[in-house]
């Protein structure tokens, strides 16, 4: 895959996308779906709805320059090219797509490795941040593989909040192992710091309670669907309204989603405090202004699609909202580890939060 940097003069902002779960549907909890995944052509593989419109409409270059795409996946590297593939055929190009060495992990026994996530991706993602390029940077995961306890500790590493005897710590309590715990600490003590990560978005195909992540601050955002993450972006001045009604029209032609789910979505994020009611007629505005914009450029969307949603947001919005929540520092990680090694166990290692 090309590395757009050769051809693009500024880079706007980065996007780390994690693969399974998250940009693919990707079975692997069970021997069979694991074997079915590895076997699936590229055209059989399915998209989760939402995310390559979503994808599409953030690459979109601008006056301010292009993104940097960087994909970091658990799935092993002899799937590199069927993946790649994938790519090619949704139309996206990352500028870095990163696989998990599990057959060498295997054959050096470090069975650890194979399932642990910690290590390998914290690694990684200091390693493309080292290598590549300086902008604000928006993560997406899962609930699977622990990517939001990944990505919240390399968001506070990158912004100097954590110190190098507490990341030590961390990463021993976490199971990595010395040789990867070293190429951590070695990256972090020579990474440039800066306050570069904004949102965490984690979709929840484990349906995971949203309420797990709130220690990890509102950085980070449980999404049930891209929507969501579309309607936060919009919030946060990343999307203008034109996306996230592509994002809504592509998300409803895939017969998974009519008016009435999106409303539900939209409200579900403002009963969460990720959104406040101030959302809802930010979103009225720019639609009225949309409704007034030439022909070629509406939308394909449900008669009354937004006179329907937006009743329906307000109808079930709380008339009173507290306030959006604000960060007051990095979460205690070692107790983060030690809360949901104990969950784990109560649960009978079921699937959530760590990918057991």
């Amino acid at each position: 895959m090309r590395n757009r940097l050769q051809v693009s003069k500024k880079i706007r902002h980065i996007y780390r996308w994690d693969l399974d779960k998250t940009y693919l549907r990707t079975e692997f909890e069970t021997l069979r779906g694991l074997v079915r995944t590895a076997l699936q052509a590229p055209e059989e593989k399915v998209n989760v709805p939402g995310v390559v419109t979503l994808l599409k409409e953030l690459s979109r270059p601008t006056d301010d320059g292009e993104i940097y795409l960087t994909f970091i996946s658990g799935s092993p590297t002899q799937m590199r090219q069927k993946l790649e593939e994938k790519f090619a055929l949704d139309g996206i190009e990352p500028d870095i797509f990163v696989l998990k060495p599990t057959l060498k992990n295997i054959l050096k026994g470090r069975f650890r490795a194979v399932r642990g996530q910690v290590g390998y991706k914290l690694d990684s993602l200091l390693r493309v941040r080292e290598e590549g390029p300086s902008a604000p940077e928006t993560l997406f995961g899962d609930d699977v593989e622990q990517d939001a306890f990944i990505y919240s500790l390399y968001a506070d590493l990158v912004a100097g909040r954590i110190e190098r005897e507490l990341l030590f710590e961390i990463l021993e309590d976490a199971g990595v192992y010395s040789r990867t715990r070293a190429s951590i600490l070695s990256r972090v003590g020579r990474m440039r710091i800066g306050d570069d990560v904004g949102r965490i978005f984690i979709h929840l195909d484990y349906n995971t309670a949203p309420g797990r992540f709130w220690v990890y601050g509102p950085r980070v955002v449980p999404i049930t669907n891209y929507f969501q993450a579309a309607l936060v972006l919009f919030s946060d001045g990343v999307l203008s309204l034109v996306p996230v009604l592509r994002v809504a029209s592509g998300m409803i032609r895939s017969g998974e989603y009519g008016v009435i789910a999106l409303a539900n979505s939209f409200q579900d994020l403002i009963r969460r405090r990720h959104l406040d009611r101030s959302a809802i007629d930010r979103l009225e505005a720019s639609v009225q202004r949309f409704l007034q914009a030439p022909e070629d450029e509406k939308i394909a969307l449900p008669d009354e699609f937004f006179d329907r949603l937006l009743a329906r947001v307000r109808a079930l919005a709380p008339r009173k909202t507290a306030p959006l929540r604000t960060w007051e520092g990095p979460p205690d990680y070692l107790a983060v580890l030690d809360t949901n090694r104990k969950l784990g166990d109560s649960l009978d290692n079921e699937p959530g939060l760590f990918g057991r």
